[in-house]
This record gives C-alpha cells, structure tokens and sequence, in this order.
C-alpha cells in the first residue's frame, strides 16, 4: 500500500497537471457495486463539475483535490473537493482523451481541453469520494498528526504515553500517526535501535526524541527516493520510485546488518512482516509476573476462633 511518500510523490506530480484545469464530466466504470467505499457519482459530479481544480495535497495517505466554490456567508471556499485513497493497487494518469482507458479504469475526471485523470485500481481496495466539505469526512478527521509538519518529541511522547501496544503496531494505527506504514515504520524503527516489539509506553524520554527523528529522516528520505516501487506503486508519468534500494533493514531477512553485521531476522508484529536486527535493536525483557504469596489459614496459625 502506497505511505506518505509515496503519496507526496503523487501528489507533487499531480498538482501542476491538473491545477486551474475545470472538470466537465466524472464517469464511473459501473463495474461491481463500489470500490473501498461505494461510489457516489451523483455527489462527485455536484462538486466536480464545472469547477476548476485550485491545488492538490496530501493528509495522510489520502491525495485531496480542492476545487473552486461558492463562498460560505464569510466568503470562505466551501472547502468541497475530492478525496482518493490509493488502496493496494491505485494508480492516477493524466492523459488525453482519445487514448484507450486501460483495463481496471474505475473513476475519470474528464477536463475541457481534452484530457483526463484516471484512477485505475486492480483490485478495487482505493476509493474515490466527494468531500463535501473535504475537511469533514470521518476518515480524515479520525487521523492522527501528521509526521512531517505536526509530529514533535512532545506530542509524540503524549501519543504513547501508557500505550501498552508494540510499538510497531502503534506506528501503523493512522489513529496515532498519520501516513506512516509497513515500510517506514521498519526503517523508523532501526534508525532509532528501537525493537518493534517494545511496548510503546516504555520508551524512554531520549527515545521518543530518536524515534521522532527517525521517522522524519526515512520519510524524507523515501520523498527523496520518490518512493518505494516494491509491487504496483508508480508516479503519476509510470515511473518507479527507487526507495527500495535504499532500504537499511526492510525485506532484507537473512542478510547482513549494514550496521553489526548481525543477521537480520523476519518476525511478524500486528499481523504485519517486520524486519530487525536484533543487536542493534535489542529484544524487550519480558517483565516477570510478581507470584503473589497466600495469606496464611487459620490452621497454619493455630488460630481456633476462641
């Protein structure tokens, strides 16, 4: 599944094409009852058409296309849009009109001028919806604070104060942190030497701050990289991004520590494939279970009621 990388990725490819350009038609393949949610084409045309497209962002792993509107009684934009999740296998081209639709191709955004945005999505996890307004959709007002602009030592320290879930579960809970998955989590969590089994509350203080900073660095790094092409991520012209050979612990299970040399171990966490080295991220200590000692009866005292 495409993370903020991959995402940003997107998005900064997506917004120059797209940009003041106005949607004239939204279609809708009509193929099986829904994506990741139901599509709403009525509503993706009552906000879509006959607007032009005013910016393209990110929140979380969520791409978020703001459109032109009618004032609020401030004179504020409405705040209406579209909101796409890529899912597994979401993919977004811009492309002219008079080239084929690809087999898959669920959602167009049809603008004057000749071209379209396409999402095509294999396996039909991804989702287009309308937003109206964007900011109220449930999905994104339930997110945690984003890594790269509202994430400091403070607020993360907060966020796992008394969890007791493995931290790398907690990292992967979009309630938590917003748009970190599978892949930076792993790399987050070795450049910090944090175990992805140690309980999120028994950090230390001085790890917080590491564990800050370390997810910083491998999203900025993977934006860098313009993401991670493992399986169907591709940017917006079909490139591949080249994070994935710049991997320092993910999917490299039984080769060499680029840091001991240690042996780097595949466990699952969460239900998820995790990847660490045991040396540099050292095993937490299961805390011993206190055996509670009985009172004693009234026979090993003597006591006789009298």
């Amino acid at each position: 599944m495409p993370e903020l990388p991959e995402v940003e990725t997107i998005v900064r490819g997506l917004d120059p094409l797209v940009r003041r350009r106005r949607i004239e038609a939204v279609w809708w393949s009509g193929q099986g009852l829904h994506l990741g949610r139901k599509v709403d084409l009525r509503g993706l045309r009552a906000v879509a058409v006959g607007r032009a497209i005013v910016g393209v962002r990110r929140r979380g792993k969520y791409i978020l296309i703001d459109v032109d509107g009618d004032p609020d009684r401030q004179g504020r934009n409405s705040g209406a849009g579209i909101i796409i999740h890529l899912g597994m296998t979401g993919r977004l081209r811009v492309q002219p009109k008079s080239a084929p639709r690809v087999p898959h191709t669920h959602v167009v955004l049809a603008f004057a001028g000749g071209d379209e945005l396409r999402f095509v999505d294999a396996r039909r996890f991804g989702w287009v919806t309308p937003g109206r307004p964007i900011a109220a959709d449930a999905a994104l007002a339930a997110l945690g604070p984003d890594p790269l602009t509202e994430l400091d030592a403070p607020a993360l320290a907060a966020a796992l104060g008394g969890a007791r879930t493995p931290i790398k579960a907690f990292l992967l809970d979009q309630r938590r942190i917003a748009g970190v998955g599978n892949i930076y989590a792993d790399e987050a969590l070795f450049r910090a030497g944090v175990h992805p089994l140690r309980p999120a509350g028994r950090l230390t203080a001085a790890k917080w701050a590491d564990l800050r900073d370390a997810i910083e660095e491998a999203l900025a790094e993977g934006i860098e990289a313009k993401g991670a092409s493992i399986d169907d991520f591709r940017h917006i012209d079909g490139a591949r991004g080249s994070f994935q050979d710049r991997f320092l612990i993910h999917r490299r299970a039984g080769e060499p520590c680029v840091r001991c040399g240690g042996t780097v171990k595949k466990i699952v966490v969460g239900g998820r494939g995790t990847y660490v080295c045991e040396r540099c991220q050292p095993r937490p200590r299961q805390r011993r279970a206190v055996a509670r000692v009985p009172a004693p009866s009234r026979a090993m005292t003597g006591a006789d009621g009298g």
